[in-house]
């Protein structure tokens, strides 16, 4: 179990960075307006993320996956996507499979309904330039997102497999996304923890190299699924089974029809750089295996992993929140993982 170590938080600072990198993973807001539809059409309330990994959502709206579904989608703002489940405010949220976890034990009235188009951490460790090896990594300074998060859990294993011990370097909640690559590119961490495409952009910039790849160090640690209120899954489980349906069919169709998605991809990620947004799909092509199923093993690695990094003191009983019986079988898959880096 690992030694609790303080954690410095980065800000203001950040927000400078991000304006002068002129660097983002997002795209305008395409939230909807009302809470109803007319002829008996249902209503798909979905958290208003535009990040990069969230819009074959938007994709899928676009080519009318979910209008055949007899959806329509509506993208809101909220601050927490279990309290936007619990209460009913969201149909479904995608997220990270040990919170929500801890969140159910903890009694929030929500489920796992699925996991989600991936559920192996599509986490990258990189690094400036200058670090040549994990071993130029003592001493130095390293973004972890959020203290006490699967990245941090990550950062920790990857470290540990690479003979670098967790305690010898200074640990940082960056944030993520376009923060923490802006934190790396100004200088003020070493290396970090980090989506796509922002190692893909790194890279083509001279910015970054990539020291690891998560799923490669920890491959059955489960880090997405979809979450839903217990009131939807009591009293709509129809709109549910049509959505989860949508969802899959839309992230189904933007891996097979490359062709067609990454144009769209690139427009929408307008001031990324284009080859670093394809160069990103390649890179993590193949975690994204769109499988609805949730593996039992998984979960159960999962917690002993949680258990292990002091995150959890034991292991629930998960089959209390976990309900798949929404998930659209003509999508599961037998489960396959990476083979371990170490």
């Amino acid at each position: 179990m690992f030694k609790k170590r303080s954690l410095t938080v980065l800000a203001g600072a950040v927000a400078l960075v991000l304006a002068a990198t002129g660097c983002s993973g997002t795209v305008e807001s395409l939230a909807g307006e009302g809470d109803s539809s007319a002829d008996g059409r249902s209503v798909l309330t979905l958290q208003d993320s535009t990040s990069y990994t969230q819009l074959p959502i938007r994709f899928g709206v676009e080519k009318g996956f979910f209008d055949a579904e007899n959806l329509d989608v509506k993208f809101t703002q909220v601050q927490d996507a279990v309290t936007g489940v619990a209460t009913g405010e969201l149909t479904f949220a995608f997220g990270p499979t040990s919170n929500y976890l801890r969140a159910a034990e903890k009694g929030a009235p929500i489920k796992i309904v699925s996991s989600a188009f991936r559920s192996k951490g599509p986490f990258f460790l990189i690094a400036r330039p200058e670090i040549k090896s994990f071993a130029d990594l003592r001493g130095k300074t390293i973004g972890i997102a959020t203290a006490g998060s699967s990245m941090e859990t990550y950062t920790r294993k990857i470290l540990t497999a690479n003979g670098v011990d967790p305690d010898d370097v200074s640990f940082i909640a960056n944030g993520v996304n376009e923060q923490a690559y802006g934190t790396l590119t100004s200088g003020q961490v070493d290396a970090t923890i980090i989506h796509q495409p922002f190692p893909a952009l790194g890279e083509l910039q001279g910015k970054s190299v990539t020291l690891a790849r998560g799923w490669d160090y920890l491959p059955t640690y489960h880090t997405g699924v979809l979450i839903a209120g217990n009131d939807v899954i009591d009293n709509d489980p129809d709109l549910l089974r049509r959505s989860l349906r949508a969802y899959f069919k839309a992230y189904t169709y933007a891996k097979e029809h490359y062709d067609e998605y990454l144009p769209w991809l690139k427009s929408k990620l307008g001031t990324i750089d284009p080859k670093a947004v394809e160069l990103a799909l390649r890179q993590e092509d193949d975690i994204w295996d769109n499988n609805p199923a949730v593996d039992p093993v998984a979960i159960r690695d999962t917690q002993d992993i949680e258990i292990e990094m002091g995150l959890q003191d034991v292991r629930y009983d998960a089959d209390k929140y976990i309900d798949t019986q929404f998930i659209p079988e003509e999508y599961v898959k037998d489960f396959t993982y990476p083979r371990p880096a170490r």
